[in-house]
């Protein structure tokens, strides 16, 4: 103590220290400022989202978490901006390098730039947003790509998106590759297609006409399909006369839970219709001929 008041005392006075004291209390108070606005800013979002669960209400998490990361990474850099011009720095000189070097850094670091950019655009442009089932290209090879990923959108980072796959894996993909490759997204589907065949036997070509009218009657008064309809004779098979089924779900039945149990409702409610009509559902089969006098054995 006695050796740090020797070097900060100057005649019994501590002009060092009266010197330091007004730039460190400056900092300090910029810090403590930043912190309370990083901290209003994180309130705030967490209150407009109880407010809108409790109402019951949609909630934007992606545009929400755009929104905070952004008024976080300002709030940061401008409080940086300040403490630096409270100590002394020439602020012009300041962004006069950081121009320079974030061009260095962008030629050094262009897979890093264009993940961030990447991660603006999805904000931007909003292709998907948390919750969202998505489906895009697979790993790359020579030919293109091998196979397709899908899962659910957890999180979308500045760099890459979390997505957790039908199986329960997650998975992180940087966001240049949403720039780049093409996107479905099953969220937001407008309905379900259900295609169809189904085989009846050749033997009961005469009851055919009746059949599709009665389905197309059941399909016109189903009250989960849409408005575009088809169910006709569609050709013959090897062993069987081949109906077709083409069909759009009503704008509700989007989730694939949905979706599959109205295609069984339809699918079981066909079998029915077939069968009052005395006709069958088609199975392989296979004729022999045997030569006169000849015996089937087993």
């Amino acid at each position: 103590m006695s050796i740090a008041a020797s070097v900060l005392t100057t005649d019994g006075r501590m002009p060092l220290l009266a010197e330091m004291f007004p730039p460190v209390r400056d900092v300090a108070t910029v810090g403590i400022a930043a912190w309370f606005l990083i901290r209003l800013a994180r309130q705030v979002r967490e209150n407009l989202h109880g407010r809108a669960k409790a109402q019951g209400s949609d909630f934007d998490e992606t545009a929400a978490d755009a929104i905070g990361k952004s008024v976080t990474a300002a709030i940061v850099v401008i409080a940086a901006l300040v403490m630096m011009q409270t100590l002394g720095f020439s602020i012009t000189s300041l962004l006069a390098f950081g121009g320079v070097a974030g061009i260095a850094l962008g030629f050094a670091a262009q897979g890093l730039v264009a993940n961030l950019l990447g991660g603006a655009t999805i904000y931007a442009s909003r292709p998907f947003k948390v919750g969202d089932h998505i489906v895009f290209p697979g790993t790359p090879s020579t030919g293109g790509y091998i196979g397709w990923q899908a899962g659910e959108v957890q999180h979308i980072g500045w760099r890459a998106t979390r997505i957790l796959d039908w199986n329960g894996k997650p998975f992180f993909v940087p966001n240049a590759k949403f720039n780049t490759e093409t996107i479905v997204n099953h969220s937001r589907m407008s309905f379900r297609q259900v295609s169809e065949y189904v085989y009846v036997r050749l033997e009961d070509i005469d009851k055919v006409s009746a059949i599709v009218a009665d389905v197309n009657d059941m399909l016109e008064e189903h009250p989960e399909m849409g408005d575009y309809l088809i169910f006709r004779f569609d050709s013959y098979g090897e062993y069987s006369l081949k109906l077709y089924l083409y069909a759009y779900t009503s704008g509700a039945i989007t989730a694939y839970t949905d979706y599959m149990r109205v295609k069984q409702d339809l699918l079981l409610k066909i079998a029915g219709i077939i069968s009052q009509h005395g006709a069958k559902l088609a199975v392989p089969v296979a004729a022999v001929h045997l030569a006169d006098g000849a015996v089937a054995r087993h």
